[in-house]
Order: structure tokens, then sequence, then C-alpha cells
């Protein structure tokens, strides 16, 4: 079909105009390229002190192999800067697998139970940790005489390893048009997921298949005894609704921790049930003062005692729950690692569907095993409200 002369020109128009959209996309890539640029030079002279002249490593990195990563996932992401219809100046590429090790980090700001907890690394799937059950003991012989032997006692701690899997599908046209920020918005979401699921079955697991077969703290205390009168671990509070629970009962808590757990000891409490409850014993009495309420900062103390809010916990009264754990994870909660969270990409898991598959794994057991028996509390105690 021969061409016309408006023909022609529509095409040399189109033409024309293309070729606008890619010296704009150039310029885009130039701006952004400046910018991290700058941002980097910013960050340089304000974070590190100086490796080049001897000095000991310190910057907005914790370590420099971190900081040498950054600039890798920087160069990368301007390497692979893809364009597309609408293409955003800030858009760039997909790459999950670069940012996973950074997002890792994200695991111990949203998860509790793991930034509290002891993590332990694992060769393999299995795990068999020693626990301290008594320390040697201590004599006083007489001049010349024999010194009498002790031993230490030890029990084991079993990790094997599960693997925890979040798999997202997302559209090729979605990745390239809004592709950076997407890729930070499902690393961090597949991160902060993880972490929750941590963080419920570390607190509230009871070895069901909700939590994955694994035992949390909750599940552990409950474990100790079907009557919770007789868990040493346990306080019964006055009642069974958040109203009749009264500052004695959380001193009873305070008076049952060992006090080998009391230097880091923590509340573990849901945030609702913190200012619902606790702020309001506490300002009832007199002891929450103007300053407590105004500040702007957030850290806040209950008896003494650091809160961490976690939102596993419960925030909805029921009959014979524990709405408050207080201890040292560090000294009764394991959380094995085999696999470090790890982020992929594929283009080929729903290739008919023309979908980008992004799938987190993580490899791990939990076990929270400091919680007493009936004879004696463990490093980890807790408030319970009343069956009844």
């Amino acid at each position: 079909m021969p061409l016309t002369e408006k023909a022609v020109a529509d095409g040399f128009q189109a033409a024309g105009e293309r070729m606008n959209e890619l010296e704009t996309g150039v310029q885009e890539i130039k701006s952004f390229v400046q910018e991290l640029q700058r941002s980097l030079k910013l960050i340089t002279k304000a974070r590190i002190t100086g490796v080049l002249g001897g000095q000991e490593y310190t910057s907005f990195w914790p370590t420099e192999a971190e900081a040498k990563q950054f600039g890798e996932i920087i160069l990368a992401a301007a390497r692979r800067k893809a364009m597309g219809e609408g293409t955003n100046t800030g858009g760039g590429i997909l790459v999950p697998t670069e940012l996973s090790s950074l997002i890792i980090q994200k695991m111990g700001q949203y998860g509790k139970y793991r930034k509290n907890a002891t993590v332990l690394p694992m060769g393999s799937d299995r795990l068999d940790v020693p626990k301290v059950e008594a320390d040697l003991t201590v004599y006083a012989p007489g001049e010349g005489q024999d010194i009498t032997k002790s031993d230490m006692k030890f029990s084991m701690v079993g990790l094997t390893a599960k693997k925890f899997c979040a798999l997202a599908a997302v559209s090729s046209e979605l990745e390239e048009d809004s592709v950076v920020a997407l890729g930070e918005i499902l690393g961090i979401s597949i991160a902060r997921s993880m972490a929750k699921k941590e963080d419920q079955i570390g607190f509230l697991g009871d070895g069901t298949s909700t939590y994955f077969g694994m035992l949390g703290i909750c599940g552990a205390l409950l474990g100790v005894d079907a009557v919770i009168g007789n868990i040493k671990g346990l306080k019964v509070g006055t009642g069974n609704l958040y109203s009749e629970l009264t500052l004695d009962d959380f001193e009873g808590v305070v008076a049952i921790l060992p006090n080998d757990a009391d230097d880091n000891a923590k509340w573990y409490v849901n945030r609702k049930f913190f200012f619902s409850v606790m702020h309001r014993l506490a300002r009832g009495a007199g002891a929450a003062d103007m300053f407590a309420i105004l500040s702007s900062q957030k850290e806040r103390f209950f008896m003494g005692y650091p809160v961490e809010f976690v939102s596993a916990m419960p925030s909805t009264e029921a009959d014979s729950q524990i709405c408050a754990v207080l201890g040292d994870l560090q000294l009764g909660a394991y959380l094995g690692e085999r696999r470090q969270l790890q982020i992929s990409r594929s283009e080929h898991v729903y290739f008919k569907n023309d979908l980008i598959g992004v799938r987190g794994i993580e490899r791990v057991d939990i076990n929270a095993y400091g919680v007493g028996d009936t004879t004696e509390a463990g490093p980890i105690v807790a408030l319970i409200t009343a069956p009844t």
C-alpha cells in the first residue's frame, strides 16, 4: 500500500515525539545520578570519620562492608534503570536480591522477639544448645584439706529450622512504571510480615499448626501445669477483666522475677494494654507526672523496667489470658537461624500471566524455654488474668 504524504508526515511527527521522550528520559537519569552523588557526598562528609587515615571505622552503616554494599546497590540501580511510559524521575529497577541484606535490618526493628531474644546461627537444620541448670558449688576447705569437687548441671535446648515463606505477584507494567519504590515496598513488607510472624510465635506460640508447631513464651508458661496457680512463673491477677487488675498484681509479677534476670528485664505488652491498664494505674496512684504524660520521648518505664510494645500481645481482655510478660529474653528465649531472610525475583513462575514473582524465605526456629516450672520461676515471668 503506497504511503501518502499525510502518512509520512505523521510518521515523522511520531518519531520526533519519541525522540523528545527519550531525551527527557536521559535527562531524568542524569538528574537521578547527580542527586545520588550529592547525597552520597553529604552522607560521607557527615558520617564517615576516616578509614583511609588509619582510624577506626565509624559510619552511618554498622560496618564498612555494609557501606560498600550500599554503594554497590546504588550503582546497580543506576546501571539498570529502566524507562517505560509515564516513568517517574525516581524510577529504577526492582532489586530485591541486592536489597535483602539491608532489609534484614528491618527484622530487628519490627520483630520484638528477634530484637530481644538470643539469636543463634545454625550450621545445619538441627542444633542442640546447652542450657546451664546449676552452677558450681563454692566451698571453704581448711588448710591442707581436699577441695570438694562439684559439677555444673546442663540440659539441652533443641532447635529445628523451619522454612518461612512469603510470595507476591506483581504485574510487569507496575514493575516498569514504579520500580525502585515498588522494590522497597515489597522488600520491607516481606521483612515486616516475617518479623510479625516471629513475634506471634515467639510470644504466643502454643505448638499448634497456627504457630508452625513452635512453642513461644505464653504457650510455654501455660504448658508448665494444667492449673495456672501451680505455675511459679505466673502471677494470677485480681480479676479476669482489665479494669480489675491492680498495681499489686504487677508488683507480684516483679516479686517472682529471679534476681539473675533483673538487670536486663523488660515488660512486653500491647501498646493499647499499656495505656488502658498500666498507665491508668500509675496515673491513679500519682506516679504518672505531667512530664511523663506530655513528654515527646517514646521510651516507657513501669516499676523501673523498660516497656517494649509488642503488637502480638493481647489488647482485648479474656479469661486466663497472659496479658503482660516481664523478663530477660536473652536468658530464656532462643531464635535459631539457619538462613537469613533472602528475597528473590523471577519472571518465570507467572510467565503466562506476564507477572513478576517476588519471594521471601527464611529458615528459623523459636524456642522459649526459660519459663520455670512448678517449683521456681524462670527468667521470664508473666501476669495472667483470673479464670473467671
